[in-house]
């Protein structure tokens, strides 16, 4: 459904229990370095291809957030953060929260591009902000919101979600 729009997948092999991503420098390794658990299930039969364990979906954020920057109807939104007037004190956007700002003072490089946007990791639709996500508006509406992997269960990675960030 979304390989049509551009928007396709990369589809990666992971260690069954969550140690690592078979991914960049380690795309080759056949092996986990932790726990030398084999990446491929048994083969049976000759002929049959290599099959992994596990497969981690990992939809690519670039092209999305490209695709919100070429509507007219969403580009005005996509740099409002850059110039929307503060309020002191009021919290009608996470730029007016101290955590964007310290962010924007460390580095100004990044802070000075309009088009620049910050990105928030919600997982199984945590929402950061609780009963308050109303007055975020645009920020926290489904449509806004991308899936960005989908890790295979049953279990999930726990505290090793960092594998995945």
């Amino acid at each position: 459904m979304m390989k049509p729009l551009g928007l396709g997948y990369q589809k990666i092999n992971m260690y069954p229990n969550f140690c690592m991503l078979y991914y960049l420098e380690n795309a080759e390794m056949t092996e986990c370095m932790t726990c030398e658990h084999s990446r491929y299930k048994p083969r049976t039969g000759m002929g049959k291809t290599f099959v992994a364990y596990k497969k981690l979906r990992y939809f690519l954020i670039t092209p999305r957030l490209q695709r919100l920057f070429m509507s007219s109807k969403t580009i005005e939104h996509m740099t409002w953060h850059q110039s929307h007037d503060a309020v002191d004190g009021v919290m009608v956007h996470p730029s007016n929260g101290e955590a964007w700002k310290h962010f924007n003072s460390v580095h100004p490089y990044f802070s000075a591009q309009a088009s620049n946007v910050h990105l928030e990791l919600c997982i199984n639709r945590f929402n950061p902000f609780g009963s308050f996500a109303a007055p975020l508006g645009m920020c926290m509406r489904p449509e806004f919101m991308f899936l960005s992997m989908v890790i295979p269960g049953p279990n999930s990675p726990g505290q090793n979600i960092d594998v995945y960030l």
